[in-house]
C-alpha cells in the first residue's frame, strides 16, 4: 500500500513528528478558503498523486494569495501528472527553512531487515546524492528483533556531524521514524526533506510511506487514516492491470518484467538487481495464462514510460509455453515496439513455444541467469 503524501503526513503526525499546518481539498473554492482562513494567505499547493518528482513535473506550486491558490487549483485539478489524474491537492503553509536533510527507514531486501538512512543533503533524489557524494550518506542496520538501539542513532548523527544544538532534535526524529516504521508495518518511511528552521525546529516537509498490505499493523494504519476514506494508492497502470486480473506493481527501474507465479517474478527481480539491472515493475500473469492474457500483460508493461527493455520469464506448469509464445507474438503484432525483448521459456510445451518464437525471430534464453544477462546487455546499449 503506497500512501499519498497527505496520508503519510497523518501517520508521521500520529508518531509525534511535526508537520507544517495544512489541509486537503478537491475544489478550487475550498483551496481559497483554506489559504485564507488556515494558512495566513499563502500556501504551497501540492498535487496528490502516487508518483515521484512532482516538483520538477509542475505538480507543486507556491502561491502568495487565496486568489492565486484558487487559480492554481483550477489548473491542477483534473489535469494529469506523469499519467496520473490529479483529484486532490494538499495545501500547506510555507516555511522559512535554514537547511534541509534526508532521513528514511526501509526494508533492505539484501539483509532482510530494516536500514536507517540519514543525509545532510535533503530536498533532492537520494540516488543522486549516493552517486555524486556517497560520503554524505550514513546508514545503520538495526537488529530485526532488538530494534534500533540508542548508540546506533548517536553513531549515525555523529558520522553526519550534526551540531550539538540540534542533535537532540534529530535523535528524537530518527527514533520516532523508526517506531512508525515498526508500528505501521511499513516497508518504507521517508522524509525528504526534513526542514530545519532558524529557530531549530525540525519539520517533515514531504513524506513517502509504503505499507505491507499483509502486515498485522494494517488495522492501526486504518485507524489513523480518516474513516471510510478511499485508498488511492495505485498508479493508473496498477489499476488497469487489476481490472484485467493481473498482479502488477510499478517500480522505479527501466527493465519491464513479466513472469508467472509470485515467487518466480520476485526471483527474477532479485537476479536482475544483483546483476546491476533495474526492474521497472512486478507483473505476475498467474497460472494457466493464455495468449490473450499474455498479450494484455505485454500491453500494460510496455505502456510505462522510460523502459529500456522487457524480460519475460515463464516456467510452464499449468501455464503452457506455447500459449505464452502465441501471446507474445500477438502482442508484437498489435503493438509496434522497438523495445529490446528477452524471453525465457521452460516447462510444459517448451519445445512448441520455442519453435513459435524462433519462427517469429525471437530467441529464447535457456536459463534465468542467461536471460537476465541478455536483457541487461541489450537495455544498456
Amino acid at each position: 500500500m503506497r500512501l499519498l503524501e497527505y496520508q503519510g503526513r497523518l501517520l508521521l503526525k500520529e508518531a509525534g513528528i511535526t508537520v507544517p499546518e495544512g489541509a486537503v481539498t478537491e475544489s478550487p473554492e475550498e483551496a481559497f478558503r483554506i489559504t485564507s482562513e488556515q494558512l495566513n494567505g499563502k500556501a504551497v499547493v501540492k498535487a496528490q498523486v502516487p508518483v515521484g518528482g512532482r516538483g520538477k513535473a509542475g505538480g507543486i506550486k507556491i502561491v502568495d494569495s487565496p486568489e492565486e491558490a484558487r487559480e492554481v487549483s483550477k489548473s491542477l485539478l483534473g489535469s494529469e501528472l506523469k499519467g496520473e489524474e490529479i483529484s486532490r491537492l494538499l495545501l500547506v503553509e510555507p516555511v522559512n527553512i535554514d537547511r534541509e536533510f534526508y532521513t528514511s527507514v526501509l526494508l533492505d531486501r539484501g539483509t532482510k531487515g530494516p536500514i536507517v538512512i540519514f543525509s545532510v543533503e535533503g530536498g533532492v533524489d537520494i540516488e543522486e546524492v549516493a552517486a555524486e557524494t556517497p560520503e554524505k550518506i550514513h546508514k545503520v542496520r538495526p537488529d530485526p528483533i532488538m530494534g534500533l538501539q540508542p548508540y546506533m542513532i548517536r553513531e549515525l548523527l555523529y558520522e553526519a556531524e550534526i551540531e550539538d544544538e540540534v542533535f537532540k532534535g534529530f535523535y528524537g526524529l530518527v527514533e520516532k521514524l523508526f517506531r512508525a516504521y515498526q508500528e505501521y508495518g511499513a516497508t518504507l518511511v521517508e522524509i525528504n526533506p526534513v526542514g530545519l528552521t532558524k529557530g531549530g525546529e525540525l519539520l517533515a516537509l514531504d513524506s513517502k510511506v509504503k505499507i505491507d498490505d499483509d502486515s498485522r499493523a494494517m488495522e492501526e494504519v486504518k485507524r489513523v487514516l480518516p474513516e471510510g476514506e478511499e485508498r488511492r494508492d495505485k498508479t493508473e497502470l496498477e489499476r488497469k492491470a487489476a481490472d484485467a486480473g493481473l498482479q502488477y506493481v510499478e517500480l522505479d527501474g527501466t527493465i519491464g518484467v513479466i513472469g508467472n507465479g509470485a515467487g518466480l517474478v520476485m526471483a527474477t527481480l532479485d537476479v536482475l538487481d544483483q546483476k546491476g539491472g533495474q526492474p521497472a515493475n512486478f507483473l505476475d500473469v498467474g497460472g494457466g495464462a493464455d495468449a490473450d492474457l499474455m498479450a494484455k500483460a505485454y500491453e500494460i508493461v510496455t505502456e510505462k514510460e522510460g523502459l529500456n527493455g522487457l524480460f519475460i520469464n515463464i516456467f510452464g506448469g499449468i501455464t503452457r509455453c506455447d500459449e505464452i509464445a502465441k501471446g507474445i507474438v500477438k502482442a508484437l503484432e498489435e503493438k509496434e515496439a522497438e523495445l529490446p525483448l528477452v524471453v525465457r521459456l521452460t516447462g510444459t510445451n517448451e519445445k512448441q513455444g520455442r519453435k513459435i518464437l524462433e519462427e517469429n525471430g525471437i530467441h529464447a534464453a535457456e536459463s534465468l541467469d542467461e536471460g537476465a544477462d541478455n536483457i541487461i546487455e541489450k537495455s544498456s546499449n
